[in-house]
């Protein structure tokens, strides 16, 4: 299976992403935040990256930008749950900048393992 590294400064969500990946056999690292997540992210070598958009100590955006700089190959799941209509124009901004796929939170367990599966099926060879 693949590693999945989970960027969220809500330590609530970040459980909740995790519980629900748990039982797919994924090694899954957590981050607190971008500075912390690219350090996960150089460590690890993740194959996918979730990742929230509006976080203290480099946001999602630009978490997003270092990730691509530095793996293109690596798919990304971009995940916003500010309050609209600014969670569509940070998701539409995650996705020109390179984010695979873009949710919107709350995300349904169903979906999540859904479009996982499929994004770590993609960067498999």
């Amino acid at each position: 299976m693949a590693t999945i590294l989970v960027i969220d400064d809500d330590a609530a969500v970040r459980r909740v992403l995790v519980r629900c990946l748990a039982g797919e056999g994924h090694e899954l690292v957590e981050a607190e935040n971008g500075n912390s997540g690219l350090a996960r992210f150089r460590e690890h070598k993740p194959a996918l990256v979730i990742t929230d958009i509006v976080m203290p100590q480099t946001e999602g955006i630009e978490t997003i930008r270092e990730i691509r700089r530095a793996a293109p190959q690596v798919k990304i799941l971009a995940i916003s749950g500010s309050s609209p209509p600014n969670s569509a124009h940070y998701l539409d901004m995650a996705a020109k900048l390179g984010a695979d796929v873009t949710l919107l939170k709350p995300i349904r367990p169903a979906e999540l393992r859904e479009v996982v599966a499929e994004l770590i099926g993609a960067s498999q060879p």
